[in-house]
């Protein structure tokens, strides 16, 4: 696994190579280790929402959000390897991840689709533990409604995604077309 881990990384600083220089390759490479790290041992991502307010006396119901979130976390564990995705819980993913949209402003359905296609053969090869699928799917929040999180945070989100999934055993280039799948999420410009 080391050894498979190591030749990613090679590969990727080689091509790496052609478009940007030593430091820049070298600080990069820092950065995903110290994000793959985080995620190994547990530290919440940088774009964690602020805790939540002390408990009332009545239970609050939680919001049509936070409850296509749930959904969402549970259809992804429903994808296994010895059952991969069917085509019906590809579009209930889909749907769930629109649908966490709040505003005006959607995702497209086809931005939605790639993404859900390359979760599900990422969740079908390197099934996610559940802590990992709840930070994936609070930084897909993060990326669909940005208006809840700091708009500087957005490139620690898609680094967090990309941690999420090479820490998970995905090959590098698997997590960065994950990562950049979820850019396009955002839409342009964001």
């Amino acid at each position: 696994m080391k050894k498979i881990a190591l030749a990613g990384a090679t590969l990727g600083l080689a091509a790496a190579c052609a478009w940007a220089g030593p430091e820049t390759i070298i600080k990069q490479r820092a950065k995903e280790l110290r994000d793959q790290n985080n995620v190994r041992q547990g530290v919440p991502p940088a774009t964690a929402p602020p805790p939540a307010p002390a408990p009332k006396a009545a239970p609050v119901a939680p919001t049509p959000s936070q409850q296509n979130m749930s959904r969402l976390q549970m259809e992804l564990a429903a994808v296994k390897p010895t059952a991969p995705a069917t085509p019906e819980q590809k579009q209930r993913l889909s749907r769930l991840l629109l649908a966490m949209a709040e505003g005006p402003a959607k995702p497209s359905a086809a931005a939605a689709d790639k993404l859900v296609e390359l979760l599900a053969e990422a969740q079908a090869s390197n099934p996610l533990p559940a802590a990992s699928r709840a930070r994936l799917v609070q930084d897909l929040d993060g990326i669909i409604n940005p208006s809840k999180y700091p708009q500087a945070r957005r490139e620690a989100i898609l680094a967090d995604v990309q941690a999420i999934f090479q820490a998970g055993g995905l090959p590098r280039s698997r997590a960065v077309a994950i990562a950049e799948a979820t850019r396009a999420l955002g839409g342009p410009g964001q």
